[in-house]
């Protein structure tokens, strides 16, 4: 009320000043009286500004006041770190506040509620993400009503005191419902070189959620058996899967990440297919010995994947991924190796490099990251490893050629099995995916920047799932399982002050996949 009358007051105060000003110049005043009215009217627009200004911000934290209020009287906040709730891909929580964030694609944190009166109920997500697409996916757990998928975006930069964007979901009709929050984008769209150093990276925020009037929160009495891990760079982190081709690469490179869906990859939707957990370490530009223009390590730096996939962040170097606690995956597929290349100018690793490097990253998954001395359960003595290389259009030209790095692949697997280092040979297989035009034609399956987009991944999803069905032995679907659900909430308990390169002070696990 005070500061509306001050404006009030200072509205009067131009109008008298304008009349004077007016009336000055009609008259003819001298100069000097001219100049004061006209400066006291530019004044006079400057504090009314300023006091509107105020005034807005006053009543807008007054009424933000006056909505928590009334949803702290009226719902239940569930924090990230709830036990009921189910985590996929890699997190790392702060049980501090209750948070959980995660940067790789297709983290996923999984909700299942009861509603009980759908007009009187809502489930209100409270998250933050710069430069972080989310797909907020709700399912009725009957199959009664087709399931609604709804994409949030969060902005482009980060604003000091910036609050949580908070997300209602309303449901359709009373029942049980399962809602999934799966982040779609890379870690890192700008790169992880200097743009990285510069500009914040692609984390998303979970503070929790707010359990609103007849919902109940219901913990999950089944999970998806198999476990699927896939690595890789672009096409795999589906970069400008949503975009479209008439973009300009420019365009695609900075704002690309308006377009980033993992969900619609490959390895997304051989998850459905196949119904099974998914993983993501993948990246746009990562290789295996050099990433893409490795001649200019200010664009992706210096460290190519296989450095980075032990990470639970892909952009915290202190927080390593916890193998030995974790379940083993069933299937790994690996589509790595084009970066190293195409975009080189001609710098390309030669084949006793590459392969020689290649194997290195079987090994090191087999004896470093999927040990059989890692999990309880000897029914997975270890994955299966599945080298995936191709997938490409034939109008990619000498530089984008998808298939150039295949033989080189190719070389390696067979090497790799033939030398068959502990028996781990008959554990891997590889499968090519041409780029002739037979799987993807480069007419109505590209998306921006020469990437496949929805279309031209469903084509290669159609391609490879029946030869891992065979590698698999998967011939029917997939049960869930009704046996004890792994802790998918486990903590490693440590501190910020321990580990000065956490981000936002969150430095404890939680354990997905």
């Amino acid at each position: 009320v005070h500061f509306s009358e001050e404006a009030k007051k200072a509205q009067t105060s131009i109008r008298t000043y304008r009349h004077l000003r007016t009336h000055a110049l009609k008259a003819e005043y001298p100069l000097r009286v001219r100049f004061l009215a006209q400066r006291s009217l530019h004044t006079m627009k400057w504090l009314l500004g300023l006091s509107s200004l105020f005034v807005g911000f006053t009543l807008h934290r007054f009424n933000q006041s006056v909505f928590l209020t009334r949803f702290a009287l009226t719902s239940r906040f569930i924090p990230a770190t709830e036990n009921a709730l189910r985590f996929e891909g890699r997190w790392l929580a702060n049980e501090d506040d209750g948070s959980a964030v995660a940067d790789w694609p297709c983290s996923t944190i999984h909700v299942r509620v009861k509603v009980n009166d759908p007009s009187q109920s809502g489930l209100r997500i409270h998250w933050r993400g710069v430069r972080v697409r989310i797909l907020v996916r709700i399912e009725k757990e009957d199959g009664s009503i087709p399931s609604s998928e709804t994409i949030l975006a969060g902005p482009a930069f980060d604003f000091p005191l910036a609050q949580p964007d908070i997300h209602l979901i309303s449901f359709p009709s009373e029942g049980a419902f399962h809602v999934s929050i799966r982040k779609l984008n890379n870690a890192v769209p700008l790169g992880m070189g200097l743009a990285n150093s510069i500009f914040d990276p692609s984390i998303v925020k979970v503070y929790g959620f707010d359990q609103e009037g007849g919902i109940e929160l219901l913990p999950f009495e089944q999970v998806p058996e198999r476990i699927l891990d896939f690595i890789g760079a672009s096409d795999t982190a589906g970069y400008c899967v949503d975009g479209t081709r008439d973009m300009s690469d420019v365009y695609s490179e900075l704002a690309g990440w308006e377009y980033d869906n993992c969900d619609s990859t490959v390895g997304g939707d051989l998850a459905k297919r196949f119904q099974a957990q998914v993983s993501f370490q993948a990246s746009a530009g990562m290789g295996v010995t050099q990433n893409a223009a490795a001649a200019e390590q200010w664009q992706l730096g210096p460290l190519p994947l296989p450095a980075l996939i032990n990470r639970t962040l892909m952009t915290n170097s202190k927080e390593r991924w916890p193998y030995e606690t974790r379940p083993l995956p069933d299937l790994v597929v690996v589509s790595l190796g084009g970066n190293d290349f195409n975009h080189q100018g001609g710098h390309v690793p030669t084949d006793a490099k590459f392969s020689s490097a290649y194997k290195d990253l079987l090994l090191d998954l087999f004896l470093n990251k999927y040990s059989s001395n890692h999990t309880e359960d000897p029914s997975k003595e270890r994955p299966k490893i599945v080298s995936v290389c191709g997938q490409g259009s034939p109008d990619e030209g000498n530089d984008q050629n998808r298939c150039r790095a295949c033989p080189h692949i190719e070389e390696a697997v067979n090497d790799f099995q033939a030398e068959n280092p502990f028996g781990l040979g008959s554990f891997v297989d590889y499968i090519f995916v041409p780029c002739d035009g037979s799987v993807v034609t480069g007419e109505d399956d590209i998306g921006c920047n020469g990437h496949k987009n929805r279309l031209g991944q469903k084509r290669v999803a159609d391609f490879v799932e029946p030869q891992l069905r065979e590698i698999m032995g998967w011939t029917t679907e997939a049960i869930e399982t009704n046996e004890e659900i792994p802790d998918t909430n486990e903590y490693v308990i440590d501190t910020a002050e321990d580990n000065p390169d956490t981000v936002d002070g969150i430095p404890t696990p939680v354990f997905g996949d």
